[in-house]
Formats: structure tokens, C-alpha cells, sequence
């Protein structure tokens, strides 16, 4: 009889052990979560990040940063990409891959626009641009040019691609199944 009884034991999943403080661990939940951020990030209006100077009562002028909500966006796909990565397909990787180089080729000839822009600016617009302390770096995009701006809006785009191969890959994994377990 003892040794039906062991074998009639069921050993639930892991993914949902319940330990000493009835603290859990839900993989599925993490995700969820970080999607969710990926969601909100998403849903706000996609603006550059600025100073905004507040006075306080003596006078004195506070620069305060609002945040660049392209750039939360962002990171907050990059986030649930690593929550993620223990989940990645080879399809899912595929895709990413082929999204990441597209958006590395757009870098490179925006970083080429913005390198004719140089070469071809008259001295007097370059003597100025280095007084305010705008120089000129290979393979990289200044701030100060419009080439930046635009990649930060493919950056964004590339990434709702990125998201929206998260969410299949949540869906060929099957996570909006409902979960049934009983301790």
C-alpha cells in the first residue's frame, strides 16, 4: 500500500513552487508584468526628452529632465526581451535579428547623411558649430543634427516590431492558457 501511495504522488510544476513565506515564482507573471510596462510605455505620446527650468521661492532656478518617453518605450522592450530570453525560439530570434539589422543599416546611413552634412557645411558654419561645442565623430549621430531624432523614431519603430514578435512568441508558447494547480 505504501508504495501505490508513493507512486500516485504528483510533483506539481516548479515554475510555481510556494516557499517558507508563501513567496512565489511565476516566469509566465514576470513577463506579464514587463509587458504590461512595454503597454503603458507604448501608449503615451512619443516626445523628446527637454530641461524644463522651474523657479523656487528664493529665486533660484532648478533645471528639472523630463524623461525622453521614446527612449522609456525603449527600454522597457528591452527589459521584457531579457525576462524573455530563457523563452526565445529560433523563429523569434530570426525575426529580431533580421529587425536589428535592418535598423543597424539605417543607423549607418543616417551616420552617412550626417557626415556629408559636415564635409559639405561652409568654415563659417563649422567655426560655429565648434564654438558651441558641436564636433564631428565618425559612426556616431550628434544630438545637435536632425539625423539623431529621426533614428531615434526608426529606433521606436523597430522596436513596436520587436514587441509585437514578443507577444507571438508568448502566444506560441501558449502563456494565456489559464493555469490550474493544486497544492
Amino acid at each position: 500500500m505504501l508504495k501505490e501511495e508513493a507512486n500516485e504522488i504528483e510533483i506539481g510544476d516548479v515554475e510555481h513552487y510556494i516557499g517558507e513565506k508563501d513567496q512565489t515564482f511565476s516566469h509566465k507573471e514576470l513577463v506579464m508584468r514587463a509587458m504590461r510596462k512595454c503597454l503603458e510605455a507604448g501608449c503615451r505620446e512619443m516626445m523628446a526628452g527637454w530641461f524644463n527650468q522651474k523657479m523656487d521661492k528664493r529665486g533660484n532656478v532648478a533645471m528639472i529632465y523630463i524623461e525622453d518617453t521614446r527612449k522609456v518605450f525603449i527600454e522597457s522592450i528591452e527589459t521584457a526581451r531579457m525576462f524573455m530570453s530563457c523563452d526565445m525560439d529560433k523563429k523569434a530570434k530570426d525575426e529580431i535579428k533580421k529587425i536589428e539589422e535592418n535598423l543597424e543599416k539605417k543607423f549607418k546611413e543616417l551616420c552617412g547623411d550626417e557626415e556629408k552634412d559636415w564635409e559639405s557645411a561652409p568654415n563659417a558654419v563649422e567655426q560655429h558649430r565648434w564654438k558651441q561645442g558641436i564636433f564631428f565623430r565618425k559612426e556616431h549621430l550628434s544630438t545637435a543634427f536632425p539625423y539623431y531624432q529621426e533614428y531615434i523614431n526608426e529606433e521606436v519603430k523597430a522596436y513596436r516590431k520587436i514587441f509585437e514578435e514578443l507577444t507571438n512568441l508568448t502566444r506560441r508558447l501558449d502563456f494565456y492558457k489559464e493555469e490550474e494547480f493544486e497544492a
